[in-house]
């Protein structure tokens, strides 16, 4: 259907802008969305060469309309079908749905937004116990975020039980890519965020090696849970504590948001998960990071990748000998996991602070991290908010270079909605 044909009484017209540059590297600029109303009609103009599956969303205006009675409507010539959609509440509120792949291809899609009922859909869910959340798509397991102290294995110093990481995370198949208290470094568990260097009021705090006893990340609490058909949620709070001194002191609060995806899974092969972290000064004084090779987003990968069973590759083709300290827009790393292969992709952000900030690879370990302060000192002052942004793709088989810089794309230039006024 172009937009001639559609019927008179729709005046207002969505289109959702792709913004699916293949290899972009700029963000596009930002601009203020009006939010659309109930009866609107939505194009999504899909780029030909993005992935078969498109997360698209619009900021809508719901007034006293229950966001559980609204429905979404794809019309395909004079037929309509309807599509799972999920609202995030907010001011205004954000409709999101996915564009799935179309046969034929229609690299133009039209929708409307109405009240009725739902279709019915399986959801990611959000299983929460006191030690951790657990998020699932049916009877598969996606990821663990661990929310009570994990103790250290028994024989192992105390020091190094942790909470606020996640591990296991697990493929569509089953596999699990991370590790925890691996016996070379037991300080690296699963996905993490830690600084190794820091000054706080003038001691020295090292949040990332448990065992120096001077400081540590630990969970504080959970803000909220959502389970959906288009994404599961949840948002944590952590508190980096100086341990330098008697009474403990939190240096930084930060809040993860970590939305798991209602895309890829076992036919594709591969789940899509997001953390945005967000650091704030947790007292009036700021803490400074001078420069360090390593601390930030982690993840150490699964045990049985060490060594050279353990492969990675970057955006810009660079592997562990050459990669280290390089700037890519991600990294892939994988290996066998009970003889079959399986990996973890780490992509950053283009708005992160730094970006394409150094990625440090370690050369006989199956770790990476993304580490801003290799290239020179900086500092979160009271007052202000430290955000970050990180894709991770959990994955059977190997993911091509053309298809991680796809998945990257649409992470770093999301569809968004672009209300027009009357013609």
């Amino acid at each position: 259907m172009t937009r001639a044909g559609l019927p008179q009484v729709w005046q207002v017209f969505l289109i959702v802008l792709a913004c699916i540059a293949q290899y972009a590297d700029a963000n596009p600029p930002a601009r203020d969305l009006p939010p659309a109303r109930i009866g609107q009609l939505m194009e999504l103009d899909l780029e030909p060469n993005a992935p078969g599956e498109q997360v698209a969303s619009s900021l809508v205006e719901l007034a006293d309309v229950d966001p559980a009675a609204l429905r979404l409507v794809e019309l395909i010539g004079d037929k309509e079908s309807l599509v799972p959609c999920q609202i995030e509440t907010g001011s205004p509120a954000k409709l999101w749905w996915i564009a799935r792949t179309a046969t034929p291809a229609r690299p133009n899609r039209v929708y409307r937004l109405e009240k009725g009922a739902p279709p019915p859909c399986p959801e990611l869910t959000v299983d929460r116990s006191p030690a951790a959340l657990v998020v699932q798509a049916g009877k598969h397991k996606i990821l663990q975020y661990n929310i009570a102290h994990v103790a250290a294995p028994e024989g192992v110093d105390p020091k190094y039980g942790r909470s606020a990481h996640i591990h296991p995370a697990w493929t569509p198949r089953g596999a699990v890519v991370t590790d925890e208290f691996p016996p070379d470094h037991l300080h690296q568990s699963g996905v993490f965020l830690a600084y190794t260097k820091t000054q706080f009021e003038g001691r020295d705090v090292n949040f990332w090696d448990l065992l120096g006893g001077k400081g540590r990340v630990r969970h504080k609490g959970v803000r909220k849970v959502t389970s959906g058909p288009v994404f599961a949620s949840f948002e944590v709070e952590h508190e980096h504590v100086d341990l330098t001194i008697p009474a403990s002191k939190v240096a930084l609060l930060e809040t993860w948001t970590v939305r798991i995806w209602n895309v890829g899974g076992p036919d594709a092969g591969y789940w899509v998960w997001d953390i945005q972290s967000v650091s704030q000064c947790g007292s009036a004084s700021p803490l400074k990071l001078p420069t360090y090779h390593y601390g930030g987003m982690a993840l150490r990968g699964a045990r049985s990748w060490n060594g050279d069973n353990a492969k990675f590759l970057t955006s810009e083709g660079k592997t562990r000998q050459d990669g280290n300290h390089t700037r890519p827009k991600w990294c892939d790393l994988s290996g066998p996991v009970d003889g079959q292969p399986a990996g973890i992709a780490l992509l950053t952000h283009p708005d992160n602070f730094r970006f394409p900030e150094p990625l440090r690879i370690h050369p006989t370990m199956p770790y990476m991290v993304y580490t801003p302060s290799q290239l020179g000192d900086w500092e979160i002052n009271p007052g202000e908010s430290h955000r970050s942004s990180y894709r991770f793709i959990i994955h059977d088989q190997t993911l091509s270079p053309v298809t991680l810089t796809k998945l990257w794309t649409t992470f770093a230039h999301p569809c968004e909605a672009l209300v027009l006024p009357r013609r």
